[in-house]
């Protein structure tokens, strides 16, 4: 395969699923090879959150804020997610109940935006034992339209209709970790609410909002961003008043915690997941093998790492994407790709400001799609998950493993090309050096 180039060669690890895969490459290939920083996990983390419930940023305490005979909701993120929550609610309500308020009044709203609902057995995994036994545990039920509450428009014209259940609480918390994200810069803070338990008609116009400047490749990593304006606003305006947000290493543990204030306490958890994330390359690649971990139940998760690597490879590169896409395409979304996956951005953007695209939430997913397959020449998939027809519907080259691929990458680029390896690409942010 690849011994013809050179015999030193590199031994490099990607993350798959809960499996880690090795490939070689020749070392003068090789232009980077990024991970999260090493970051040190917090060796008393419930301590570490306790102490950021009752000292947060630029808001008063929990026990301040919350007494006896409040209802509260928190929202959780979903199983998309690796927050860590089994660790992370147990000492959010143990804090709560010493402020007054029993278990009998917490809810616990799961924020699925317009992901699937998530299965009894998963909730039970993903939240733990002792909460799903302390208090009652909701999927935000999105489909039906019944459970919303109608609460107006922002200035630029987004419906805003949220779960009544998070609307009709006396205090409004969430939880969920900071990473890269492509249409709000960074997850986190408000985002709980929007797209968290919002209508997917709401979701849907925050997240085409990029289209009007064709900034799809651009927003992830930059915080400060039309969208992150409108998701904050919604959340503002349904009530969010206390956000536990957490940043993780690639194993999965807990190396920062921020707590209080939906807006301040987000920028700086952000500040911190910059330097665990934003990972700096030396120069473009002309192929990049980036693995999708932990954003790698199915594509619509996976299309995340990849527009994030795009960062990192010269347009007209090949991008080789890695990951086991267990469910496929979308679980909720699927039935478009194979209409419009391989439509051009122009005609898609088109089809949305005529008003003939109904889900915009697919539409917006399809756009960023589209860019990317603008910005790569190909793209070939290593994944056991996604089918060889799916991966035709989304305009990808099939390959069985990394080597395979990247000899099909080399046809395509030519012998002399260089490569970039992501690993954990779901968190990482590639960024050119300017030393």
């Amino acid at each position: 395969m690849l011994s013809e180039y050179d015999m030193s060669k590199v031994n490099l690890p990607l993350s798959y699923g809960k499996e880690v895969i090795r490939f070689e490459l020749p070392e003068k290939k090789l232009v980077y090879s990024i991970k999260p920083k090493d970051s040190i996990k917090i060796k008393n983390v419930e301590e570490m959150i306790r102490q950021s419930l009752q000292r947060p940023i630029a808001t008063l305490p929990l026990a301040e804020q919350v007494k006896k005979g409040m209802k509260v909701v928190i929202v959780g993120d979903d199983l998309t997610r690796p927050t860590p929550r089994a660790i992370i609610f147990p000492v959010i309500l143990d804090e709560l109940n010493r402020c007054g308020v029993p278990d009998k009044d917490i809810t616990v709203l799961i924020g699925l935006g317009t992901h699937r609902y998530m299965k009894e057995e998963e909730i039970h995994q993903s939240f733990g034992e002792e909460v799903v036994e302390r208090v009652t545990v909701l999927n935000h039920e999105w489909k039906d339209a019944g459970n919303f509450a109608r609460l107006g428009h922002t200035p630029k014209g987004t419906p805003i209709e949220v779960n009544k259940i998070a609307v009709e609480a006396d205090f409004l918390m969430a939880v969920g970790n900071i990473v890269p994200h492509c249409y709000a810069g960074y997850g986190g803070g408000g985002k709980a609410v929007q797209p968290g338990i919002c209508s997917w008609e709401t979701t849907g116009r925050t997240h085409i909002m990029p289209m009007g400047e064709d900034l799809y490749l651009q927003i992830a990593g930059e915080v400060e961003n039309v969208v992150r304006q409108e998701i904050e606003m919604v959340a503002e305006i349904a009530g969010l008043r206390f956000i536990v947000n957490v940043v993780l290493n690639d194993e999965g543990e807990i190396v920062h915690v921020v707590a209080g204030d939906p807006v301040q306490a987000h920028r700086e958890g952000v500040r911190f997941a910059q330097g665990v994330y934003e990972r700096p390359i030396p120069s473009l690649a002309d192929i990049v093998v980036v693995s999708a971990f932990p954003a790698d139940i199915d594509y619509w998760q996976g299309i995340k790492p990849l527009s994030y690597a795009q960062k990192g490879l010269k347009k007209g590169g090949t991008s080789i994407l890695v990951a086991p896409f267990e469910e496929g395409i979308s679980a909720t979304h699927s039935a478009l790709f194979r209409d419009y996956a391989t439509r051009p951005y122009r005609e898609l953007k088109k089809k949305v400001e005529e008003g003939t695209f109904g889900d915009l939430v697919c539409a917006a997913t399809l756009l960023l799609h589209a860019k990317i397959m603008e910005h790569s020449k190909e793209v070939i998939c290593v994944s056991k998950g996604l089918s060889i027809e799916n991966k035709e519907i989304l305009g990808f080259r099939h390959a069985s493993t990394i080597e395979e691929a990247l000899d099909m990458a080399f046809k395509t680029q030519g012998r002399e090309a260089r490569v970039g390896v992501i690993n954990c690409g779901g968190d990482i942010l590639p960024r050119l050096s300017t030393l």
